[in-house]
């Protein structure tokens, strides 16, 4: 006995082990934000994730994902930026465009790659721009969860009282312009203009119309050509049918024919009762943005990705957990048709549930067909709003600015630009 003694306490011990490493618990940590990404008001996006957690645990047993509420947008990226910094637990987090080029920097996210191919994912059910928005240098580092394009909101009633037809999807440039020629007039004869044609289009909404990509992250350079040079020459034109410098509020209370803005402000204002708290004086709708002559009716996507952080001890589990957000049609439905971005799988938005459900969120006499988003999100392109996009941005904008309100050659002043902004960049 003596002798049997011992190795029956080395078997209870191991039986021991075994069963409480078997009943111990796994904790997936997740970052998320509270509110909406968009800066619009939101569905409570906690009962979605809720039930999305609550299916993958009763899938998973002996798994918990867990996370805190309260952290707003505004400061979420300290909040993420303090997790890691601080070691302290973090396995998947939400996002946002402008943060994918830091984390990647930081090497804090897991490269997606190998899960893709194991798990079998097909990324071409994501739309092209929705699953860039988590690559750099053609590597996955992020799966697309909610995308919002940029589309052209147009005041219908003022176009009504013009006499003027509300353009097709299709639309150009040359339309774009002689509709705001049109309607830019000073309807109370005291020879202040107070009608106007558009408010927000930007240089970048041209440049990218025209089939022009302005920076290149790789190169990390600018980069002048023709297509950009027209995209100026354009906006010179558009700029010179008013000299003032409107504001939003001007759209807001009926004076302006079009505005660019998030697909998510239509998505938010459009159904009753925001539509009344918003926009009451007048009828609206949205329409694609207009094309230049080399271009497409392209739209900017921005897109909220879903990534792992590089020192998870859980990455499979994590990367379980992700696809159930962002590749899971069901779960991805739910999303579009209660919130306010639009899914980032082609399957979704071109399902007749899905396009019913968006039309009955929209008046009767909406001319906006819900099934055109899936040509914007076909055809859109995704920016990286990255610290050195905006250094960039803001060198172009700011003296593009100055040119479309000025006689200077454009195509000269723009080369010259080129030259600088990289030298700059070089630095």
């Amino acid at each position: 006995m003596r002798k049997i003694i011992p190795y029956v306490i080395a078997l209870l011990v191991c039986i021991s082990l075994f069963v409480y490493n078997n009943q111990k618990e796994t904790v997936l940590y997740l970052a998320m934000m509270t509110g909406s990404n968009w800066d619009v008001p939101e569905y409570d996006s906690f009962t979605m994730i809720d039930e999305a957690i609550s299916k993958f645990e009763d899938a998973h047993p002996g798994v918990h994902v867990v996370y805190e509420t309260g952290i707003t947008p505004d400061n979420y990226e300290e909040y993420i930026a303090r997790k890691i910094l601080k070691n302290e637990p973090l396995d998947i987090l939400y996002i946002p465009s402008n943060m994918l080029n830091t984390l990647y920097d930081a090497k804090a996210l897991e490269p997606l790659n190998n899960y893709i191919i194991r798990y079998n994912l097909k990324t071409e059910a994501y739309y092209p721009a929705c699953l860039e928005a988590g690559m750099v240098d053609n590597a996955i580092y992020a799966l697309p969860y909610e995308s919002v394009p940029r589309v052209m909101f147009v005041n219908k009633t003022l176009l009504e009282n013009e006499g003027i037809d509300i353009p097709s999807s299709d639309w150009t440039w040359d339309d774009f312009l002689k509709i705001a020629k049109a309607v830019t007039k000073d309807k109370n004869n005291d020879n202040i203009i107070d009608q106007f044609g558009f408010y927000g289009y930007t240089f970048e909404d041209a440049y990218i119309s025209n089939d022009a990509t302005l920076y290149d992250e790789k190169s990390n350079t600018v980069n002048i050509n023709n297509n950009i040079v027209s995209a100026a020459e354009y906006l010179r034109n558009l700029y010179h049918l008013h000299d003032e410098r409107l504001t939003s509020d001007m759209f807001d209370k009926g004076y302006v024919a079009f505005c660019p803005m998030d697909y998510s402000d239509y998505r938010t204002y459009m159904p009753y009762p925001w539509r009344v708290k918003k926009y009451s004086g007048f009828k609206w709708d949205c329409l694609t943005m207009p094309k230049g002559p080399d271009g497409n009716n392209t739209s900017i996507i921005d897109t909220l990705s879903l990534g792992i952080l590089s020192d998870s001890k859980h990455k499979d589990l994590a990367f379980e957990f992700i696809t159930s957000l962002s590749y899971d049609v069901t779960y991805q439905t739910r999303l579009v048709t209660l919130s306010q971005g639009v899914s980032v799988l082609r399957e979704v938005m071109c399902a007749d549930e899905v396009i019913s459900a968006l039309n009955e969120d929209t008046p009767g006499d909406s001319i906006f067909d819900i099934s055109i988003l899936n040509d914007i999100m076909n055809h859109g392109v995704a920016i990286r709003y990255s610290h050195e996009y905006e250094q960039v941005m803001q060198l172009i904008n700011s003296q593009v600015d100055e040119l479309i309100y000025n006689d200077s050659d454009i195509e000269n002043a723009l080369i010259r630009l080129q030259l600088e902004t990289n030298a700059y960049l070089l630095k």
